[in-house]
């Protein structure tokens, strides 16, 4: 594939999905007949961001090109391990009747999914959008009939969020419960596939065999998302030990300031294609809620991790597309000298990587980095959905030829 066709390419997030579902057969009496929540293991797969300023993206896929499992790919922000396991809503529809919204909890107690509602055996149109989290409410309506398409609201999105905010754009039933691509019965994905603008799906009464139903969904982003790639100049580091303890992304309207809406409204029609391509129809709309205040500094990471000078640490921040290009990111850190604390045996103490781990020079420090992308991306960027623009930022000492203490301990993180 060409990269301008890598370019053109939106992110696309498949879910596999397990529903079990014990619904009524066809000999149980009327009075006899029960509904049960549904249960669900969900195992996901994604393809990578279209990546500005790189000349290649690795896509690889068990299932159908080009999706790869969705911990692969966020194994690139390991801080952020809550990106993950985000709510899914999700609207069970069919021709001429009301639509039923539900959501698809992830339970950490057993790394299953729930799903919050009643679901029976029939033919469905799925629709919906991930993180439920993010969005204060969201309405659907069919694109003339729900089995052509839906008009997906969804109000009171963050502006700026960790959070990967994308749309279902295909969904479908299928086997193999290993979600390995080694069952026999993936005939049937094979003579129809999954794919995006699909959006039939049919559950099937379990019976007493007990036989799941596995749903696959395909999501394609609506947000952009910035890339920070953390690491320390190694010459200080042989001095000093960083430690990253919290990241706050602010949104800005110009270089010079200005207030962005904190929360977005967003529209997204969808029309069911039969040739694989997007069902998203025109541009997604984007309007801010006026009744928001301005965006507040908004947390993408909180912790505590080691800062390293042979290899990047991966944060994601994402954010409403088009004219939003000015932000400012604000570095919460502490720092170590090198001095070796040892135990009561003494013995050194290690730290997560078995080094040893120095004494707490400066606690709590606090640096701020004002970035405008059309700096680095071109002064005509518009930024787009599904891109993700990717800036290295380096941990420096502040002297330059005279070292002294206090600027050894109090660093500047630069933008390379």
């Amino acid at each position: 594939m060409k990269k301008s066709d890598y370019r053109t390419m939106r992110w696309l997030l498949l879910l596999a999905v397990m529903l079990l579902l014990n619904a009524c057969s066809d000999t149980d009496a009327p009075g006899d007949q029960k509904k049960e929540r549904a249960q669900l293991e969900l195992k996901p797969y994604a393809s990578s961001y279209v990546e500005e300023m790189e000349s290649d993206v690795t896509r690889t896929w068990t299932p159908p090109s080009p999706y790869v499992i969705y911990d692969n790919l966020n194994s690139k922000f390991t801080s952020q391990k809550d990106l993950m396991k985000k709510s899914i809503s999700v609207f069970f529809t069919k021709d001429d009747e009301d639509p039923m919204e539900g959501t698809f909890f992830y339970r950490n107690s057993d790394s299953k999914w729930q799903l919050s509602m009643e679901v029976t055996a029939g033919d469905y149109y799925l629709y919906g959008f991930i993180p439920k989290e993010d969005a204060m409410s969201s309405t659907i309506a069919p694109n003339t009939t729900y089995s052509d398409g839906a008009v997906l609201t969804i109000n009171g999105l963050q502006t700026v969020t960790p959070s990967d905010v994308c749309v279902l754009i295909g969904a479908k039933e299928g086997p193999d419960a290993d979600h390995d691509g080694s069952d026999a019965d993936n005939d049937d994905i094979v003579d129809d596939p999954l794919r995006p603008g699909f959006f039939k799906t049919n559950i099937k009464t379990t019976g007493v065999s007990g036989n799941n139903n596995f749903i696959y969904l395909l999501f394609d982003h609506l947000y952009a998302s910035l890339r920070f790639r953390f690491k320390v100049d190694p010459i200080y580091a042989a001095l000093r030990t960083i430690r990253l303890k919290k990241l706050e992304l602010i949104s800005y309207s110009s270089d010079t300031g200005g207030e962005v809406y904190a929360k977005f409204n967003v529209r997204i029609t969808l029309k069911k294609t039969d040739d694989g391509s997007s069902p998203i129809v025109g541009s997604v709309v984007y309007t801010p809620d006026e009744s928001s205040t301005s965006v507040p500094p908004v947390p993408i990471f909180e912790g505590d991790t080691k800062l390293k000078t042979d290899a990047t640490t991966n944060f994601m921040g994402c954010f409403v597309p088009g004219d939003n290009t000015y932000f400012k990111l604000r570095s919460t850190y502490d720092v170590y000298d090198k001095n070796v604390n040892k135990d009561t045996g003494g013995n050194p103490i290690l730290d997560e990587d078995g080094e040893p781990v120095g004494n707490l020079i400066r606690k709590d420090c606090q640096a701020e980095n004002t970035i405008d992308l059309r700096k680095w991306f071109g002064n005509d960027l518009m930024t787009t959905r599904g891109h993700s623009y990717s800036l290295t930022i380096t941990v420096l000492p502040t002297y330059l030829y005279v070292l002294s203490d206090p600027d050894l301990d109090n660093p500047t993180l630069t933008i390379n």
